[in-house]
């Protein structure tokens, strides 16, 4: 008998001791004293900032607007005119005061060319020869012609006109209407003009990644970022590529929620209230409502514009813990102004009481495991 029950003491005392401290539990996450040691400051936390939602807070971001495509890609509006470059074709049209001259016909003294512009930069023109044309206007490519047939025609003119380019284009591909490549128009045109001309985006703004290729940098950007920032539209240049995909915008949800794991935005601005909304609301017999957490990075200048201490330590790209407690009433009003961000982690921390709810559970299985084992000893002895 004294056997028996050194077995159900033991089991009972190795259980509760496996149990001792919560990260021994079972749990979805991290506890919210993971999050936040109550031993230190939010300053000693080495692997993330952690800031309070509160309005100045919700003020900052607001404010703030990512840079995707400005802070790279940055480029004054082209100059007005064409130039023409290698591979370009050009219409070039020649004509003399007079009948009886080198280009007389039945149509009357006048000649129309096409040609495409070689890799030395040149054309031919009959009677004036090669001219050179790559890196000029057309106007002075139609003088350097003139002045080839001068003294050989009757008062020679040209007209140029580019009507292909190659080296002023762009391309789009991917989901738009009409891929290919396209030249750039005299007044120069920007990311949105480029996707317009390639027919448009087939899927919806906050569904459509743009990235833009130019030379060895490229940067990405939903294209609602493009329209709601036109500092991001920046102007297109010769030989730039853009690509359009469809990649819709999602957040993750963990925790004490009823439907964890990636949720897409059905809309093109979501708040983070309506963000627990989605993931089904907080679980009431497990959520802490006061330990309602969002995961991002932030650009060093937005997390200093928060957090005027923080050191720089990690450089531009600086993980950011966003925690909202529920449990007062003004946290709804940051919530609802709080703009959830594609690819954010949202998650509720299980409460305190639940944590309990599951020791006492394990606990008591290993009870019956003890009284299972005396059982099946005293059967044993019979």
């Amino acid at each position: 008998m004294r056997s028996s029950k050194v077995t159900g003491v033991a089991a009972v005392a190795v259980a509760t001791a496996l149990l001792g401290g919560c990260a021994t539990l079972p749990a979805s996450g991290p506890t919210t004293e993971q999050i936040d040691p109550p031993s230190v400051s939010n300053t000693a936390i080495k692997d993330y900032l952690l800031v309070d939602l509160n309005q100045r807070v919700v003020d900052v971001l607001s404010q703030y607007r990512a840079a995707p495509f400005s802070k790279r890609f940055a480029a004054p509006q082209p100059a007005p005119g064409q130039i023409v470059g290698v591979g370009d074709v050009l219409s070039v049209q020649l004509f003399e005061a007079g009948q009886g001259g080198l280009f007389s016909s039945d149509l009357g003294a006048r000649v129309s060319l096409t040609q495409r512009v070689d890799s030395d930069g040149s054309i031919t023109v009959p009677y004036a020869g090669r001219i050179s044309a790559a890196g000029a206007g057309p106007q002075t490519v139609e003088k350097r012609i003139v002045a080839a047939l001068e003294g050989r025609a009757i008062q020679p003119q040209a007209l140029v006109q580019i009507t292909e380019t190659v080296s002023r284009s762009f391309v789009v591909n991917g989901e738009v209407g009409k891929p290919g490549r396209f030249p750039i128009t005299a007044a120069g045109d920007r990311v949105l003009d480029a996707i317009a001309t390639a027919g448009g985006a087939k899927n919806e703004l906050f569904q459509t990644r743009v990235t833009l290729v130019r030379g060895s940098s490229q940067a990405s950007a939903i294209m609602k970022t493009l329209v709601d920032n036109p500092a991001d539209n920046v102007f297109v240049q010769p030989g730039d590529r853009v690509y359009l995909t469809k990649d819709p915008e999602l957040f993750l949800a963990f925790g004490a929620v009823p439907q964890p794991g990636p949720i897409m935005f059905d809309l093109e601005r979501i708040s983070l209230l309506e963000a627990v909304g989605k993931a089904g609301g907080l679980m009431d017999q497990r959520s802490d409502p006061g330990a309602l957490f969002v995961f991002r990075y932030e650009p060093a200048s937005a997390a200093r514009a928060i957090r005027p201490d923080y050191d720089g330590r990690f450089g531009e790209r600086v993980p950011m813990v966003y925690r909202v407690n529920l449990r007062d009433p003004a946290a709804y009003f940051y919530a609802k102004a709080f703009v959830v961000r594609d690819k954010d982690v949202l998650y509720v921390a299980n409460a305190k009481l639940s944590e309990l709810q599951k020791f006492l559970q394990i606990l008591a299985t290993a009870r019956n495991v003890a009284q299972t084992a005396q059982t099946v000893q005293r059967l044993s002895q019979q």
